[in-house]
C-alpha cells in the first residue's frame, strides 16, 4: 500500500460527506490507496453517510461506539498501512486533483521535513485555521515551494517510517484541543527527528472551520460542545455571538 488517507468524524455528518465525495475523485492512483474513516461515536447520521461507501473498495470504515477524542487517532495510525500517511479533516470540502501525489513529490523534493500540509483556501468566511503570513518563511526547490512554519494537520501527510520511529513517544501522550495529533507529530518530527514542517504554497484545500460554516452545515451546537468540553471560552462566545 502507498498511500493511506485517514479521516476522523465525530457527529458533522454533513461535512463527511461533502468530504469524501470531494476527496474520493481527488486520488489519482486507486489501486495503492485506502481511505480508513473512523466514526468516533456519532450518534448523528453519520452511519448512514458511510453506508453510502460502504461498497467503495477504496474506502475501509471503522464504527466505535465510544467518543475516544483525538486519542484516536492512535488507532487509526495503527490501522494505515500506505507508506504516506495523510489525515484529512472532516471540514476539508475541496481538494486538488492527484492529491497523493502531491504529497509524495513535495516530500520527496524536501526530505528534511516530516510534515507537510495543502495551504488553505482564505476568504469572508473562514482563514482556514492559518497563522497570519509572517509566521512563515518559503523555501524554494526548482518549482516547488513550501512555506515552512505553522502547520496544520487539516489535511497532512508524513511518511510511516518516521512515524514508528517516534510511535512510542506520540501512544505514551494523552491528545486533546490542548495537544492536537497534528501538534505533537510535528513536534516530534522537529526535536527527536530534526525534520521540518510547512504548508505546500501552491496546492489548496478548502479548510470549513469557523463559526459560518458551522452554522450552514448544521454543526453549531457540536462545535459549540466540543469548545466547551475543551474550556476554550474564547472560541465558545465567538461561535455564540454569530449564532
Amino acid at each position: 500500500m502507498k498511500v493511506s488517507f485517514v479521516i476522523l468524524s465525530w457527529n458533522r455528518y454533513k461535512f463527511l460527506d461533502e468530504c469524501l465525495s470531494a476527496l474520493l475523485p481527488s486520488i489519482k492512483n486507486n489501486t495503492e490507496t485506502e481511505v480508513i474513516v473512523m466514526d468516533n461515536g456519532s450518534t448523528d447520521n453519520t452511519h448512514v453517510v458511510l453506508d453510502k461507501y460502504s461498497s467503495n473498495p477504496l474506502v475501509k470504515i471503522v464504527r466505535r461506539k465510544k467518543n475516544h477524542g483525538l486519542n484516536a487517532y492512535k488507532r487509526l495510525f495503527g490501522m494505515a498501512k500506505g507508506e504516506y500517511i495523510i489525515i484529512v479533516d472532516d471540514d476539508v470540502l475541496t481538494f486538488p486533483p492527484a492529491v497523493e501525489e502531491i504529497f509524495i513529490d513535495y516530500l520527496k523534493a524536501f526530505p528534511d521535513y516530516g510534515f507537510l500540509a495543502l495551504n488553505v483556501v482564505q476568504n469572508e468566511f473562514t482563514l482556514g485555521a492559518k497563522p497570519p503570513i509572517e509566521n512563515y518563511v518559503e523555501e524554494i526547490r526548482g518549482e516547488k515551494v513550501i512555506e515552512k512554519g505553522p502547520t496544520g494537520g487539516w489535511c497532512a501527510c508524513f511518511e510511516k517510517k518516521n512515524y514508528n520511529k517516534i510511535k512510542l513517544r506520540f501512544l505514551l501522550n494523552d491528545l486533546n484541543m490542548a495537544k492536537g495529533e497534528d501538534g505533537l507529530l510535528v513536534n516530534l518530527f522537529s526535536r527527536k527527528l530534526k525534520l521540518k514542517s510547512g504548508l505546500i504554497k501552491n496546492h489548496y484545500c478548502l479548510h470549513a472551520c469557523g463559526p459560518h460554516y458551522a452554522k450552514v452545515y448544521g454543526h453549531m451546537d457540536r462545535e459549540l460542545e466540543k469548545y466547551e468540553n475543551a474550556g476554550l471560552h474564547s472560541i465558545v462566545e465567538e461561535y455564540k455571538n454569530y449564532k
